[in-house]
């Protein structure tokens, strides 16, 4: 069995509860997305680069560089930050 996963974080979406709004037709999880849709791009960069610096006890600048290209390969905000 194939488990969705959010489009913006890549979080295993495994049970309803686990989508945005418990809405199993919502590709984003609770969390990326709490209200039902997402926030704008530059909002969302800074939760990430926020978690990245807990998780990975990296500086802030190389926090948002790591969550920058991770946030590129998501399908919700891979076209968000080009240039």
């Amino acid at each position: 069995m194939t488990v969705a996963a959010c489009e913006s974080c890549g979080m295993p979406l495994a049970t309803d509860s686990d989508h945005a709004l418990a809405d199993p037709d919502s590709p984003y999880c609770r969390y990326c997305a709490p209200e039902g849709t997402l926030p704008p791009a530059e909002e969302r960069l800074e939760r990430f680069t926020q978690w990245t610096m807990r998780q990975e006890g990296l500086s802030y600048d190389a926090a948002r560089v790591k969550a920058l290209e991770y946030m590129k390969t998501m399908p919700a905000w891979k076209d968000a930050f080009r240039g």
